[in-house]
C-alpha cells in the first residue's frame, strides 16, 4: 500500500485525513505546515500528498512546488476550502493529480487517491 503524507493546518481535519487513510491501508504521516511536510518527507518521502492549499505562513502551493524538485514522482492531491480557477491551474501546473474542494465527502477523497495510485502505477511501469 502506498504511503501518504497528510499537510493540513486544522487538527481536526488532519486527525480526520489521517484516520481515513489508515483505515484504508495507507502508511500515513501528518504534518500541521508546510516547512513540517517539507522536512517530513526529507525524512520518508510519501508515494502521495494530500495538502492543503490555505495554510498560515508558507501555502500549498509553495509546498508543492518545494516538494516536486526533491520528490517528482510524489503524487500531489490539493485539498481547499474555496473553489478557485486560478488555484486549480497552479496546482494542475505543479503537478497535482486532483483537487477537491472542502467540506467532501469520504468518497471523494478515496477517488483522488485512486487517482493518485493509478498515476504512481504509470510513472514506474516500464513503457
Amino acid at each position: 500500500m502506498a504511503s501518504v503524507l497528510v499537510v493540513e493546518d486544522d487538527p481536526v481535519v488532519r486527525e480526520l485525513l489521517r484516520r481515513w487513510l489508515a483505515e484504508w491501508g495507507f502508511v500515513v504521516d501528518v504534518a500541521e505546515d508546510a516547512m513540517s511536510g517539507l522536512q517530513a518527507m526529507i525524512r520518508h518521502p510519501a508515494d502521495i500528498a494530500v495538502v492543503d492549499i490555505g495554510m498560515p505562513g508558507h501555502n500549498g502551493l509553495w509546498f508543492a512546488e518545494r516538494m516536486r524538485a526533491d520528490s517528482p514522482r510524489t503524487a500531489i492531491v490539493m485539498v481547499t476550502g474555496a473553489a478557485d480557477v486560478e488555484m486549480v491551474m497552479k496546482a494542475r501546473q505543479l503537478g497535482a493529480v486532483d483537487y477537491i474542494v472542502k467540506p467532501f465527502k469520504r468518497e471523494m477523497l478515496k477517488q483522488a487517491l485512486d487517482r493518485a495510485e493509478l498515476k504512481i502505477r504509470q510513472s514506474t511501469d516500464p513503457a
